[in-house]
């Protein structure tokens, strides 16, 4: 039986910040916690309506290797599929000795099937299956691995410029490689690291904004597509650390309750983590639902 009285509830503008805030009051890194998500939040429309997220956690070391038995409202199973709508046999073509009955219809109406003295319509031949959405490589991924040092260097250029405009003590570090490069704001003191963290916005939002920005300016400079990824203080590198985890637990989960968890909406790119992460873990699927920007991954028994 798992010590119910060790478990503390805990909330956030999402399941990250959440986790962050039971992980700093139990003194434990997230591989280290126990924790259900009861609800994973709701930032509205506008600012109206919004709902915090919602999880209880407790240390391992406090449980003793045991299991919680609760289920969130997050372990819902995935929504069954839209049922297939059977198609119909055309009529038969009316026989060329036989009266033909007129009948008033609407100009919408189907047209009546082609004479036997006509040639059929030669048929196409099937297209191929295309690959389910998520399995192809996103076009961020496809983007990237045309970065070349040119676009490296003019992008540095224009972060560094928008950076001084901004006003933020911070240098720009190019770090990677090729296709891996990352242009990187690093505060140059104390106060600027805790400033240009609140840049980043609650779920990378602000950064994203950012990239798009000196991606833009990098294309009309060069004059043609030209895209570098940028990033803060390493966020990056730390938020797929901690997706990586959570999908991990929620595998975990999955395989102890035999139920799907639903995780918190993310991007495209962090959703690509999720599925990368469990693509090789035996009795786990993932699957995406919903749409932008409240796109999230479900994790299910296989």
């Amino acid at each position: 039986m798992a010590n119910e009285s060790a478990y503390q509830e805990f909330t956030g503008k999402s399941v990250e910040e959440a986790l962050k805030g039971a992980c700093e009051a139990f003194k434990v890194g997230i591989g280290d916690l126990d924790f259900e998500i009861i609800a994973p939040g709701s930032r509205g429309v506008l600012g109206m309506g919004a709902e915090p997220a919602r999880i209880v956690a407790a240390p391992i070391s406090a449980l003793g290797g045991a299991a919680p038995k609760r289920a969130g409202e997050s372990s819902r199973p995935a929504p069954a599929p839209a049922p297939v709508r059977e198609e119909r046999a055309p009529r038969p073509a009316p026989r060329s000795d036989a009266p033909v009955e007129r009948a008033a219809a609407p100009r919408a109406a189907a047209r009546p099937a082609p004479r036997g003295d006509r040639a059929p319509r030669p048929e196409r031949a099937p297209r191929p299956e295309r690959a389910p959405r998520e399995d192809r490589e996103p076009r961020e991924r496809r983007e990237r691995s045309e970065t070349t040092p040119e676009m490296i260097s003019g992008g540095k250029e224009i972060l560094e410029t928008l950076v001084k405009h901004l006003g933020f003590e911070a240098e720009v570090r190019t770090t990677g490689t090729g296709a891996d490069t990352v242009l990187n704001v690093a505060g140059t003191s104390p106060e600027a690291v805790d400033e240009l963290n609140n840049l980043i916005g609650g779920r990378g939002e602000r950064l994203q904004a950012i990239q798009h920005l000196v991606n833009l300016m990098l294309s009309r400079k060069m004059g043609e597509w030209a895209r570098v990824t940028v990033d803060i203080e390493e966020y990056r590198g730390r938020r797929e650390a901690q997706l990586r985890a959570l999908a991990r637990k929620a595998a975990d989960r999955v395989k102890e309750t035999g139920r799907a968890v639903q995780l918190e909406p993310m991007t495209a790119l962090e959703r690509r983590w999720i599925h990368v992460e469990l693509q090789e873990m035996d009795n786990i699927a993932t699957e995406s639902a919903g749409e932008e920007p409240e796109r999230r991954v479900v994790v299910i028994p296989a």
